[in-house]
């Protein structure tokens, strides 16, 4: 049981929306803690939730935190930034006063992100943008008020424990993903910076803290994993292919197949039980064996694997890898004979043979990349099967 002192306490309030805005034009609200997504609401959410609030219906409460040791901001965000963002879009600066917002730009940095500015809601008079809405209907806008939770923090507060409530109060909707989590938690994990570094770099234009992926062959070979190439935000995009990298950058240490929410779950745990696996950042050697693999596949892929299920799929891809690691080779097989071999694999894969010497190997193969892909013991037959089958692959 925590004492008085050691647990967070809440105070339940109201803020209304003028008050909001002023806090938004002063720069005295933070919506982005370091734990904090990125802009995760489809517009269809955004106009739902503001036709509420012009209606004048109740809306769920927001989450909000002064630091203990002060801060620039008057508050901080937990939960609650992505109804103040459809805020900010709706209100853009299309009125004039108290109910503008001339700054909205520099809380959305990308422009895909910025066009959905002064969007129009259905309301029962029409599609109105908030400009086409009467100077009485904003007024009366501006004493609309939000429940608000205020998170009273004492010296003893972590930003672990801002971070758990963050996750348990943010699992409807779009739920907090654990990658999320990881990179609050490991913020200055030496690991996790050095996969990140690799990959892309972090930017702030404004109040918006954007990732800008990197052009090399890390990024030109990962993307090119459906689960990378459709996703159309680029916070996420760099979010997946750290991730995806990060879970071979394990395999590489450690040689040993682990499920991606065992790897996340082991930086979320404290730092004595975290692992050796953990402690230091890339050394040279590894970057040197990821730099010859990844420069490796991105001349294979430029040769037609590209578009191939071991480039695109990733239960496929995943097992390419962890075979050329785990059998090395890139010493076993001179470069152009690797790449028609991987050629020849992907064709089977592609289109299973009904008969011939591989029947056996690529039925079980694919049986193994149907379901519970991510079974460290299915990862390792998985990989078995295709070293043993490459092995017999003549090249052209």
């Amino acid at each position: 049981m925590l004492s008085p002192e050691e647990k967070m306490n809440y105070r339940y309030t109201e803020l209304r929306l003028d008050a909001m805005i002023g806090y938004l034009n002063d720069d005295k609200i933070n919506l982005s803690p370091v734990f904090q997504r990125g802009h995760v609401w489809k517009l269809k959410t955004r106009t739902k939730l503001i036709r509420n609030i012009v209606l004048g219906r109740p809306i769920p409460a927001i989450f909000i935190y002064k630091e203990p040791s002060g801060s620039q901001y008057a508050y901080n965000m937990v939960d609650g930034k992505q109804r103040v963002e459809s805020l900010i879009l709706f209100f853009g600066n299309e009125k004039a006063g108290k109910m503008s917002i001339p700054g909205w730009a520099k809380y959305f940095s990308d422009p895909k992100d910025r066009k959905d500015v002064n969007f129009a809601v259905d309301l029962p008079e029409g599609k109105l943008t908030c400009g086409q809405l009467g100077d009485a209907v904003v007024a009366e806008l501006g004493e609309y008020s939000f429940p608000t939770i205020e998170i009273l923090l004492n010296d003893q507060t972590t930003v672990d424990e801002i971070i758990d409530l963050f996750v348990d109060i943010n699992q409807e909707g779009e739920p907090v993903k654990r990658f999320d989590v990881v990179k609050a938690i490991g913020r200055e994990n030496p690991l996790l910076q050095s996969v990140f570094g690799l990959v892309a770099r972090e930017e702030k234009r404004g109040r918006d803290v954007r990732y800008k992926s990197v052009s090399n062959n890390f990024t030109r070979v990962l993307k090119q994993l459906s689960l990378i190439a459709n996703v159309p935000d680029g916070n996420a995009k760099v979010d997946r292919i750290w991730e995806r990298l990060l879970e071979i950058v394990f395999f590489l240490r450690t040689s040993k197949h682990r499920q991606p929410a065992e790897i996340l779950k082991s930086f979320m745990r404290t730092r004595e039980k975290q692992g050796a696996e953990l402690e230091p950042r890339l050394s040279r050697k590894e970057r040197r064996r990821l730099s010859a693999l990844f420069d490796f596949l991105a001349k294979a892929y430029h040769a037609g694997l590209k578009d191939t299920p071991l480039a695109t799929d990733q239960p496929h891809f995943y097992t390419m890898f962890t075979s050329i690691l785990s059998a090395d080779l890139l010493a076993q097989y001179k470069s152009k004979d690797l790449q028609n071999r991987l050629l020849k694999m992907a064709h089977l894969i592609a289109s299973p043979p009904t008969r011939g010497p591989f029947q056996d190997q690529i039925k079980k193969y694919m049986e193994l990349s149907q379901k519970q892909t991510t079974h460290p013991g299915r990862r390792a037959e998985r990989q078995n099967l295709f070293v043993e089958v490459l092995s017999h692959l003549e090249p052209a």
